[in-house]
């Protein structure tokens, strides 16, 4: 009877583990949040462009569905990023030559699209086990979002925080990097 409750408990809390990972449509290279959280579609939280195409700052949207009509450098393809783990950079797949650099100053952190550098605020750690994506210069402090969606058109984003980890709810800080 024990090992048929345990079986019953731990199938629950499988389903309850993975209820809430997004369901992509987005073409590999992508790196989302590895919760839905609130995004209506079930695409999840994608990093991605400000926008439509590419841009200075960046952010999380909807991850948008593929449209093979669409070139490789079209806006519907500006959620499409991959972590270098020899650089340590969050480079865009479709704008290449670009990587995302966190800008601080007192009070405010927000995320460029920027030429790939040796920049230090373009290094990153992406820690698999804990799925947390740290600034090398500084490893407190997460790459995340901020809890609330805001809608964006027929889709919704949130915007991109640098914050200190242990201060951060999981749901808000852990990402899955998904290759090519």
């Amino acid at each position: 009877m024990k090992n048929i409750l345990a079986l019953g408990m731990l199938t629950v809390m499988n389903t309850v583990a993975f209820a809430d990972a997004p369901e992509v449509p987005t073409a590999a290279p992508y790196i989302v949040l590895s919760e839905n959280l609130d995004e209506p579609n079930g695409y999840g939280f994608c990093m991605d462009t400000y926008g439509a195409g590419q841009s200075d700052l960046m952010q999380t949207h909807t991850c948008k569905p593929q449209d093979p009509d669409q070139p490789s450098d079209s806006a519907g393809n500006d959620t499409r990023f991959m972590y270098n783990s020899d650089t340590g950079q969050v480079a865009s797949y479709t704008f290449e030559g670009y990587c995302m650099q966190a800008l601080v100053a007192t009070g405010l952190t927000v995320f460029a699209m920027l030429e790939c550098s040796d920049h230090p605020r373009q290094q990153f750690v992406y820690d698999a086990e804990d799925r947390t994506l740290r600034l090398t210069e500084d490893s407190e402090r997460c790459v995340a979002v901020v809890s609330e969606t805001v809608p964006a058109g027929p889709w919704v984003k949130r915007p991109l925080t640098l914050e200190p980890c242990e201060e951060l709810d999981a749901s808000l800080k852990q990402w899955t990097v998904v290759e090519e």
